[in-house]
């Protein structure tokens, strides 16, 4: 019983602002479409979860989920290993340079969200 708990607890920290409304959608792909790279980390996942990705951005889109009235966000670009990434994210685990710090998109666009970290230095590697 413990378990079902735990994942279900983990289930709801980990989907909080995959699926939003399009004005959000829309909000956050036009602050993405400023940037160069987004950093994709979850600082409430399990470790084997939560390490922290940068993707040099090629395109931001958005699309309709086929569920209710929500939307979801898809970056498409290339990981620091030349890998091809194309992800819907999560505004509350996604993140933009701020200075030297990087700033949780939910947070930027002042959506509810838990980030899960305090602060976290922007650490990009150069690709």
């Amino acid at each position: 019983m413990l378990a079902a708990v735990l994942c279900l607890s983990m289930t709801a920290m980990a989907d909080q602002l995959e699926y939003i409304s399009e004005q959000d959608a829309q909000a956050a792909v036009k602050l993405l479409k400023k940037q160069k790279y987004v950093l994709l980390y979850c600082g409430c996942c399990p470790e084997e979860y939560g390490s922290k990705q940068y993707v040099k951005i090629q395109t931001v889109s958005y699309r309709y989920t086929n569920y209710m009235n929500y939307y979801e966000v898809v970056v498409e670009g290339v990981d620091a290993n030349s890998n091809k990434v194309s992800e819907t994210i999560d505004l509350a685990y996604s993140h933009i340079k701020k200075g030297k710090n990087a700033l949780c998109i939910g947070k930027a666009l002042n959506l509810d969200c838990d980030p899960c970290v305090e602060s976290l230095k922007w650490e990009c590697p150069k690709f």
